[in-house]
């Protein structure tokens, strides 16, 4: 499928599986092939015409409610303009809750050496942001503590490189953000970085995404940021009424209302169920809770989710990075949904 037939699709799943990695094969070593990561886009086209959003979450593995917000939207019909998400653009972050497993992945946007764990997903969003010409990126993040309390603290603010740049007035739209938030009752200010001043003191964000963006494609970009201290709840609504704002400012409708998925969002929030299917040589087996799997000698275990965006299945002691890899003695895994820990079982 050529890209514009890709961009075209209303909603579109591209799973990106990292390169098959481990250690030599020997005499009784089991070989496991574990599940891509949920490294997905989704583009939602309505029938209207509309302006085009591109919304990105899960850059920083241990910020939840910027990936709990993109994938409600994903559930949702677009009636008007074009909506693309990414809800884990940073999975294995996701899944260990770090902010990077493999280093900050928000500051790998400027340069990435291709020896990177990263460098695959960094590229993949690069040649989206290329092929798609979103009006608008959002980068969906929390930071810690409060801004409005502490002008050192990123959480929720509204994070924009420039007040203008190139004659794009980034303050004017995210004041307009900001104000609306403001009569929802959530204090989220503007947090303007400078980041091109010489004597800018957040030189790092050169390297961010939303810096790459603004530079490299003349594309307004903005991070939006909930708080760690805050509940789930709290930071994941903050996240779905900013973007209700920018929604509306680009002309995008969607439906349910967001104010219907507001209303729902303790559901909403709730973690899946994540299902785990193990193919012991090629044989079936459903995986259940603190279950216990002899296998053979020389066996191959290839594992799937079948049930979950969010799911995922992590060898203990094993480098999550690996998407096939032996070992010979025993070995436990952790079912996970994004960063919860659903149960374990353990395979000898």
């Amino acid at each position: 499928m050529n890209r514009r037939k890709f961009l075209k699709n209303s909603s579109i799943i591209a799973s990106i599986i990292a390169p098959s990695l481990g250690f030599a094969n020997s005499t009784n070593r089991h070989h496991f092939i574990m599940p891509p990561k949920p490294f997905e886009y989704f583009v939602k086209e309505g029938k209207e015409k509309g302006g085009k959003i591109l919304i990105i979450g899960g850059i920083h593995g241990n910020e939840p409610g910027g990936y709990k917000a993109s994938d409600i939207l994903i559930d949702t019909q677009i009636k008007k303009g074009i909506v693309a998400i990414l809800p884990r653009s940073n999975p294995e972050s996701i899944f260990t809750f770090k902010r990077g497993y493999n280093g900050d992945m928000n500051r790998k946007f400027a340069s990435i050496s291709k020896k990177d764990e990263d460098y695959y997903k960094i590229n993949s969003i690069k040649n989206f942001i290329n092929d798609f010409k979103p009006d608008v990126i959002l980068s969906l993040h929390d930071g810690y503590g409060y801004y409005n309390k502490h002008n050192n603290q990123w959480g929720e603010s509204i994070v924009i490189d420039e007040n203008i740049y190139n004659n794009i007035s980034l303050f004017q739209t995210a004041s307009f953000v900001s104000n609306y938030l403001k009569k929802q009752g959530f204090n989220v200010p503007i947090h303007n970085t400078k980041t091109s001043e010489k004597n800018s003191h957040h030189k790092e964000q050169r390297m961010s995404l939303t810096y790459y963006a603004l530079t490299h494609h003349n594309i307004p970009s903005f991070c939006i940021e909930g708080s760690k201290q805050s509940s789930l709840k709290k930071t994941t609504t903050i996240h779905l009424l900013a973007i209700k704002k920018f929604f509306e400012l680009y002309n995008i409708e969607i439906n349910p209302s967001f104010e219907y998925l507001i209303s729902n969002i303790d559901n909403l929030v709730k973690p899946k169920k994540t299902k785990i299917i193990a193919y012991i040589n090629n044989n079936k087996k459903v995986i259940t809770k603190n279950e216990i799997i002899k296998v053979p000698k020389n066996s191959e275990i290839k594992f799937e989710i079948s049930n979950n965006r969010g799911g995922g299945v992590i060898p203990k002691h094993v480098n999550v990075n690996y998407h096939s890899f032996f070992y010979r003695h025993k070995l436990d895994f952790i079912v996970k949904n994004d960063n919860i820990s659903e149960y374990s079982f353990r395979i000898i």
